[in-house]
């Protein structure tokens, strides 16, 4: 089985939407939503709440009954300001056996290859639907998935959702999660001559940053997954801003970090050490003024994945796939969000996550057909 050279057509057709996670993806779902309609499929929206100008997107074939498949991707891509294309990166081109444009392999590949298969989806005789799950924002943080996630977790009942980040067709049953934020340390503002009357931000976020170097380090010895490099829980500041003048104590500093953990970590362990420094430090900061103070900003939450449990299905999904072995990978997908929705997630999808966001951004070619191949054999022996 095969969709054939449809797939070419559809990522030339997603490539040309420039969806950049700042920008609305809506014109792009107007597309989906058109090609579902010439074969009887239904469609629902779930829009992003703050005011509409994206949306998540469920495109269901077959029956309306509980159980069947999900097959999930985001429609949105990282910026390529600054990077260096030897082309025109919304617009698809063929080179050495491989797609090139923007997004060819993070994701909207592993998209083309769903649209493709609509066609073939929409032919068969579906005992239990196909759902195919187009998200939003997935690239700043997956911040749009959760009600689509949430609503097929509470409504649909699936019994598999197959979310199609690049793995080289490989089964990935576990992934670190992620949780993203800022810290804003607000001091009071005094000549560098005369420290005692101010409360330097740098200096306190500095404090900060010590004890996340402390955490890290000890994350080491934490838990551990195999097969993930590296296989501990991991947290770094990455940006940070402050102060006014070399001979000012700084009013202000922000400071931005990130931790991914693995399965089995806890993340509010972690807030919790980095909360229970802040309060140490906010005692001698306020008895300088009372407007002196530490906040945590949490931008994301990004839920770790781990193995389902099912051996049988991931045997399936192993034989399916010509694999003998799972594996794991350290980087988070919405994977983990549709498990924590109440349904069995793994991470299948062509090309390679070393392809992703790069300038001339490019799928194998092969890989998309054995993507293509893969997805009517897992509809063929699960829902039909």
């Amino acid at each position: 089985m095969t969709a054939d050279a449809d797939f070419a057509r559809r990522l030339a057709e997603l490539i040309a939407f420039p969806t950049v996670s700042d920008v609305s993806n809506l014109d792009l779902v107007a597309h989906i939503e058109a090609l579902a309609a010439e074969h009887g499929a239904t469609c629902r929206r779930f829009d992003d709440p703050q005011g509409g100008a994206k949306t998540n997107l469920v495109v269901t074939i077959g029956p309306e009954v509980a159980g069947g498949l999900v097959l999930s991707g985001h429609t949105d891509v990282v910026p390529v300001t600054g990077q260096s294309w030897t082309g025109d990166p919304w617009a698809m081109r063929t080179l050495n056996h491989r797609f090139l444009g923007r997004g060819a392999t993070d994701m909207k590949g592993f998209l083309a290859c769903c649209l493709a298969a609509l066609p073939h989806f929409a032919g068969m005789a579906l005992k239990r639907p196909i759902h195919l799950a187009f998200s939003y924002d997935e690239e700043v943080g997956c911040t749009g998935v959760g009600p689509m996630a949430e609503w097929l977790g509470q409504n649909a009942k699936p019994s598999l959702a197959v979310i199609g980040e690049a793995t080289e067709m490989d089964l990935v049953t576990a992934h670190k999660g992620g949780t993203i934020g800022w810290t804003y340390v607000t001091g009071k503002p005094a000549h560098s001559s005369q420290p005692d009357k101010g409360v330097n931000a740098v200096m306190i976020a500095a404090e900060l940053i010590a004890e996340i170097n402390r955490i890290a380090e000890e994350m080491r010895s934490g838990p551990t997954v195999e097969g993930i490099d590296p296989p501990f829980s991991t947290i770094q500041v990455n940006q940070i801003e402050g102060g006014s003048h070399g001979n000012i104590l700084a009013e202000h500093c922000k400071f931005f970090w990130e931790m991914r953990l693995v399965p089995g970590d806890s993340v509010e362990r972690v807030l919790g050490r980095m909360k229970a420094r802040a309060d140490m430090l906010e005692p001698a900061m306020k008895a300088v003024t009372s407007d002196a103070g530490i906040r945590l900003d949490i931008q994301s939450r990004i839920p770790p994945l781990g193995p389902s449990g099912d051996d049988a299905l991931e045997a399936r999904l192993l034989a399916l796939l010509g694999r003998t072995a799972p594996r794991a990978v350290p980087y988070g997908t919405e994977a983990g969000i549709f498990a924590a929705a109440g349904m069995p997630a793994v991470v299948i999808g062509p090309g390679t996550i070393a392809d992703a966001h790069q300038p001339d951004e490019s799928i194998a070619i092969e890989q998309m057909a054995a993507c293509s191949d893969f997805l009517l054999r897992l509809a063929a022996s699960e829902v039909s």
